[in-house]
């Protein structure tokens, strides 16, 4: 595992540097014209748990506006994705580890139109791993009224997906040789829209809609799903999807406590037939002046799709599945996260740093599918300049 996140963090690294360099270039020119570049950069570590996968995944992310308005970012994730190897392909009794590189970025303007303002943004995205490769492109639009009291967005994206199964022969507990055999592709187009309203200096309302239509492969191309009477067959599941998902958000501070409580709710339905509803509560508690701690609870509840059958697959079976995440279950999320303000560094040797949030959170999932409990750290830093 040592071995791992050294592999995962020394990539980060290598995309750090040149990244850092470009911003330092970009605000010392900035600086010489009007002083007015402002930007962010985020270096974060992500490390997810369950009985028979563990994915390490650092990432680094920068952003810069520039006088003119124009806004720009990128982003790059590293996934380290260790999994019990039947997963993978390989029959033995060894785990595989996997990497996952992702990069992202995009471009947006905000218009003034006077009473209004109309924020416009596009976004492209890239991710190649031994055995699966997306790409995908998409926009977003923001219109604030009412002296920003009220917000409309509408944003949409286009992916594009080549699976892959990668096929291992020789020793497995070696330096084993492998082929990527292609299976299929998946396209995906997904809207949504959403309304930000507050309510009073105290109080803000969300409500949202989002539309996701795949089509496409969308098994496992590693799984077998078993039959009922023995044996098994690849996993064969619809090539078209429809997901539909409503959420509403109510958030409230107490000027008294400085507390922040946020409750939220998401109602999923596809034409897989699977309903999921999931309610969700955050409490946000100021701890003096630099330290603020969230508690977070979430709920999550599905039925379990029309083709899915609790006892094993039949032979008839025009779609047959293996995937829990088709099975009826429900899951319980319950965390905590601590975020550090560094505007105590002011005025010291490391006075740079004063625009600075450390964070950390750790959360645990009990998970009544066959995946089973999980835990998820987070943790992470972040610099305005």
């Amino acid at each position: 595992m040592h071995a791992l996140l050294r592999s995962a963090l020394a990539r980060v690294l290598a995309v750090v540097g040149p990244v850092l360099l470009l911003l330092v270039c970009a605000l010392a020119r900035g600086d010489a014209a009007s002083g007015t570049y402002t930007g962010t950069l985020s270096l974060r570590g992500n490390y997810w748990f369950e009985k028979s996968t563990r994915v390490i995944a650092p990432s680094v992310a920068a952003s810069l506006a520039t006088p003119s308005g124009v806004r720009v970012e990128g982003s790059y994730l590293l996934d380290a994705i260790t999994s019990a190897s039947q997963a993978t392909g390989v029959q033995d009794d060894v785990s595989f580890t996997e990497k996952r590189n992702e990069v992202q970025a995009g471009i947006g303007y905000e218009l003034d139109l006077g009473g209004a303002q109309l924020d416009l943004s596009a976004r492209g995205r890239y991710s190649k791993e031994p055995d699966y490769l997306s790409r995908g492109l998409g926009f977003g639009g923001a219109l604030s009224l009412d002296q920003r009291n009220t917000v409309l967005h509408l944003n949409g994206y286009f992916i594009e997906d080549d699976v892959f199964r990668k096929e291992r022969f020789g020793d497995p507990t070696r330096s084993a040789q492998s082929r990527a055999v292609k299976v299929d592709d998946l396209r995906a187009i997904s809207l949504g829209v959403a309304w930000d309203q507050v309510l009073s200096r105290t109080t803000t309302f969300t409500l949202g809609y989002d539309l996701a239509l795949l089509n496409g492969y969308q098994a496992n191309p590693y799984r077998t799903a078993k039959f009922a009477d023995g044996g098994g067959a690849p996993e064969r599941h619809p090539d078209a999807r429809a997901r539909h998902a409503g959420y509403v958000w109510l958030a409230h501070y107490l000027l008294e406590s400085r507390t922040a409580l946020r409750a939220g709710y998401r109602l999923y339905y596809d034409s897989w037939e699977v309903l999921a509803h999931a309610p969700e509560v955050r409490i946000h508690q100021e701890l003096g002046q630099y330290f603020e701690l969230r508690l977070r609870y979430r709920y999550y509840t599905q039925g379990g799709s029309y083709f899915f059958r609790q006892g094993g697959n039949l032979r008839r079976d025009r779609y047959v599945t293996d995937d829990p995440k088709m099975s009826k279950f429900h899951d319980q999320t319950m965390g905590m996260k601590l975020r550090v303000s560094l505007d105590f560094l002011a005025f010291t040797v490391l006075d740079p740093l004063r625009t600075a949030v450390l964070d950390w959170s750790v959360e645990y999932v009990f998970n009544t599918n066959r995946y089973g409990d999980g835990v998820v750290a987070q943790g992470g830093l972040g610099w305005a300049f």
